[in-house]
């Protein structure tokens, strides 16, 4: 025991040094971590861009987050099309996605713009091996109807409203 206790003897030094050897690592990856998060935001503001060109809606960031975080795992080099899909708009003013998609005559990009609004209004994207569903509540084609009709569920009113009672839609007219 006393040989073991031995071989584990630090001295200061040493133990300064080691401590300086973590704490420069760790600095090395907290930089590291930090410009890709930097370039992740940046990629996910182009694609709320994008996005807002091609969906006439005021769009929830979080969903816009889960959505491009989807269809980069599923589509190759997604970042790219979004570049350049940011580009076409930029130079060429758009009121609109009508003006847009007649311009995209790359059949990529106009795929993914259709994939992008498909994205947004059903809360689920696509996949060759999968679906991601990214939202319910915040799906935009609930959103479009929701002054007359409320959102399909279980629930009495709305989905995770269990217990409220449900709210009237429409005065409906008596006969």
């Amino acid at each position: 025991m006393s040989s073991l206790h031995a071989e584990l003897k630090i001295n200061r030094r040493h133990l300064l040094l080691g401590m300086s050897a973590l704490a420069t690592a760790a600095g090395v990856l907290q930089n590291q971590s930090l410009a890709e998060a930097s370039y992740r935001s940046d990629v996910v503001s182009n694609f709320m861009f994008v996005s807002k060109i091609l969906v006439t809606h005021e769009l929830n960031p979080l969903v816009g987050h889960r959505i491009y975080s989807a269809l980069s795992d599923v589509e190759e080099q997604f970042d790219h099309t979004i570049l350049a899909i940011q580009d076409i708009i930029i130079k060429n003013p758009l009121a609109d996605v009508e003006h847009l998609m007649p311009i995209l005559t790359d059949m990529k990009l106009q795929n993914s713009a259709l994939k992008i609004i498909s994205a947004w209004y059903s809360g689920v994207v696509y996949g060759k091996y999968g679906d991601h569903v990214i939202t319910f509540e915040d799906a935009l084609m609930y959103k479009v109807s929701n002054d007359v009709m409320t959102i399909p569920s279980y629930a009495k009113s709305a989905p995770n409203a269990w217990n409220a009672t449900a709210v009237p839609l429409l005065n409906m007219p008596s006969f």
